[in-house]
């Protein structure tokens, strides 16, 4: 099995770093006393059940994953495999800055237990467009049920994240659009490639000096992948699943917030965690650690009202759906072998 980079374990350290050094600057802002109230020994009880529910939720996502080269291609992948595929594409998209890496390795791995490098990419490109679609949604949610928070008063800190929440939405908007009419998304890039300072900025940003080509038949490639599963009737069937994953996964959030004393709806829970994960992406560390414990800290404070309260829970999940799963996936990548015919 593949090993682990050294840039990798070098992301890894810095995940750590910076999730301490968040955690240690706002623990100086709040009354020790207040948090050490919340929590408290039985806290690591709660991480370890909301751990795996968090869990679960990958469970989830390897069933949909199973059943997929199942449905369409009659082809069988195990649930023991389909599992470590999507645990390795959090793992690795959490040592990652902006969450790239994932997809990567989870095609690369597919292509190893010898799948057709064409149904790999349709796979991952497909399920991208359903996450991304379905997060969209949960998320306008938590911004209805919160937009007060957000747009009202003259604190600087929330306007800028529903700025940044505005350009998530957007590049969604252009994933979109370009299934539906990759014309004009080619349009789109003509005129971005004309004022230097975007294209400048956009060619940083990939390290590509064609970036608009290359994004253009992703585009094409994406729209003809997602295509073949809606003809194949899946995208219909999965679609509820993968919003059950979800919601799974907010579920993880709502009680970590409720072991501490929160009063908060799952609802409410659920909106803002895919509000917020539209926010975090845009922080350079790898798996945004430490810009994760700040945002949601400055925004659950509010709604909660106690500092102490909020980071015990953001602390409590955190834990649960980040910094312990990573261990566990370093133990499982050590430990995965490849089936013997697959060796063969």
């Amino acid at each position: 099995m593949r090993d682990l980079s050294k840039k990798e374990w070098i992301n890894i350290i810095l995940a750590l770093v910076f999730g301490f050094v968040a955690v240690f600057f706002i623990f100086r802002g709040i009354d020790p006393r207040e948090f050490f109230e919340y929590f408290r020994p039985q806290s690591l009880l709660h991480v370890l059940l909301l751990c795996g529910i968090f869990l679960f939720s990958i469970l989830i996502d390897s069933a949909r994953m199973k059943w997929l080269f199942s449905f369409v291609w009659e082809k069988h992948l195990s649930l023991y495999d389909a599992f470590f595929n999507n645990y390795m594409s959090f793992l690795f998209s959490m040592l990652t800055p902006f969450y790239f890496g994932g997809q990567v390795f989870q095609t690369y791995h597919l292509s190893r237990l010898g799948f057709e490098s064409e149904h790999n990419v349709n796979v991952i490109l497909s399920r991208f467009v359903e996450y991304l679609i379905s997060i969209a949604v949960l998320s306008i949610v938590g911004l209805l049920r919160h937009r007060d928070l957000f747009l009202s008063g003259t604190l600087m800190a929330p306007k800028l994240i529903f700025l940044a929440y505005l350009v998530s939405v957007s590049f969604i908007g252009v994933v979109i659009l370009s299934l539906v009419h990759p014309p004009l998304i080619a349009h789109l890039f003509g005129l971005l490639k004309k004022a230097r300072w975007m294209d400048s900025m956009i060619k940083r940003f990939t390290k590509k000096e064609d970036w608009d080509s290359r994004f253009l038949e992703w585009t094409h490639d994406l729209k003809e992948s997602v295509k073949i599963l809606w003809k194949s009737g899946f995208m219909l069937l999965d679609f509820p699943l993968t919003l059950f994953s979800l919601l799974v996964q907010s579920f993880a959030l709502y009680l970590a917030i409720r072991f501490n004393s929160g009063n908060i709806g799952f609802f409410d829970a659920t909106g803002l965690l895919f509000f917020l994960s539209m926010v975090v992406f845009y922080v350079p560390t790898p798996g945004a650690s430490g810009g994760v414990e700040t945002v949601y800290q400055i925004v659950f404070s509010k709604i909660l009202g106690s500092p102490g309260k909020t980071l015990a829970s953001v602390l409590s999940w955190r834990l649960s759906t980040y910094y312990l799963p990573i261990f566990i996936g370093l133990v499982f990548l050590m430990f995965y072998r490849y089936p013997k015919e697959v060796k063969k």
